[in-house]
């Protein structure tokens, strides 16, 4: 295998994870109060918006559990890129409310699905063709996503109108499309034989349980920053109006985090790794408590962008060597976790702040459910090297 075709091969999927996850799902953010303040749009309206695209999210986790052959998981893959394409565009061209439901909803589906394939599809690909078997360049498209859907709202607010804006998105989706489509490899060919040996263990083990709350616990700590981390920032006199730069900031910060965690768990071990990466993502949280200061708020920024796709990336790449037959399946069980975290924090934290005025303890509340996630993650790590033991036992 030539250099540039992995390289090929890596960009392809690093671009698809741009429009399945950058584009069709993190447009929404800053189009919310482009389109509330040209449409009138209620909040209610705006989170049901957001709560259906999760529940698009977890219905795209549930169904890639059911799908085993590898042919339909490529036609599948290819199918959700332009899906992903095609539910951008069209929220532009209708004002009917139940419609933008329907096509966020096929948003989220797209993204998990998408994201589920190509992260086991790669995965298998990587493990055919002897080449280390890390996702760290793949999920480092979820920060280059931010940072174009941050950088691509700034340009057009101004000179376009909402509608234009979204078929702006669906158009650079497009162009990203072609190479994302032409560097695919034939992923039909990465099948792995299914022997004895392979087999290295149980999608409904202990294991698996407990990293599924492990998970669910990140998911928290992932969603409820990444949902008030920027009205946060607007509420502060010096961010006023720049909120989407605090987004922009943890952007560029995830883009180059995945390939270091990939890096530092090659050189320390992968549960370290998702030690450091928990704790991290603790301390963005309680910087945000403890000083709202303009440093304090920039700093929690890099840290959280930093370690919630560190996070992601080495707990799928890890379930996924665990399942090299199968990869999608264990990581769709734990993005389904990660999407039932997305749908719960955000309102509860919602519901704190509406009641005391402030995020205070809704923030503290998420860095308790981050603690459990430690443990849990501890609790994971005991049970995978007992289900190890009888292997090893002579």
């Amino acid at each position: 295998m030539k250099p540039i075709e992995t390289i090929k091969v890596l960009v392809a999927s690093v671009i698809a994870v741009v429009v399945m996850v950058g584009i069709a799902r993190f447009s929404y953010t800053p189009m919310i109060p482009e389109m509330v303040a040209a449409l009138g749009l209620s909040k209610s309206v705006v989170g049901m918006l957001a709560t259906v695209n999760y529940a698009g999210y977890l219905t795209g986790a549930v169904l890639i559990t059911r799908i085993s052959d590898l042919g339909l998981k490529v036609r599948l893959y290819q199918l959700v890129l332009v899906v992903a394409v095609v539910s951008t565009v069209l929220m532009g061209y209708t004002t009917n409310v139940w419609l933008w439901y329907l096509l966020r909803f096929i948003s989220g589906l797209s993204t998990s699905a998408g994201m589920l394939l190509g992260a086991g599809l790669l995965m298998s690909w990587l493990i055919k063709h002897n080449q280390k078997s890390e996702l760290g360049v793949f999920f480092s498209g979820i920060g280059l996503g931010i940072v174009l859907t941050a950088v691509t709202a700034e340009l057009i607010k101004d000179p376009f109108t909402w509608d234009q804006q979204w078929v702006i998105y669906g158009l650079v989706a497009l162009a990203l499309l072609v190479p994302a489509w032409r560097w695919m490899p034939d992923y039909r060919a990465c099948a792995l034989p299914k022997t004895g040996a392979a087999k290295t263990g149980d999608e409904r083990s202990r294991f698996i349980r407990i990293l599924q709350l492990a998970y669910f616990c990140a998911g928290v700590g992932y969603v409820v920053t990444a949902t008030f981390l920027v009205a946060i920032a607007e509420s502060m006199p010096e961010l006023q109006g720049q909120g989407w730069l605090v987004w922009l900031i943890a952007g560029l910060a995830a883009t180059p985090a995945c390939w270091l965690w990939d890096v530092f768990s090659r050189r320390w071990g992968q549960w370290l790794a998702l030690y450091l990466a928990y704790t991290l993502n603790s301390v963005s949280i309680l910087m945000l408590i403890v000083n709202t200061s303009l440093a304090s708020v920039m700093l929690s920024s890099v840290i959280y962008g930093a370690s919630f796709i560190g996070i992601v990336s080495m707990m799928l790449a890890m379930v996924g060597r665990v399942f090299p037959e199968n990869p999608s399946r264990p990581m769709s069980r734990l993005t389904f976790s990660y999407g039932i975290a997305q749908m719960v924090a955000p309102a509860v934290v919602g519901y704190l702040a509406d009641v005391e005025g402030n995020y205070t303890n809704g923030l503290w509340l998420t860095l308790v459910v981050m603690a459990l996630g430690v443990l849990m993650l501890h609790l994971a790590r005991r049970a995978k090297e007992r289900e190890a033991e009888p292997a090893l036992s002579p």
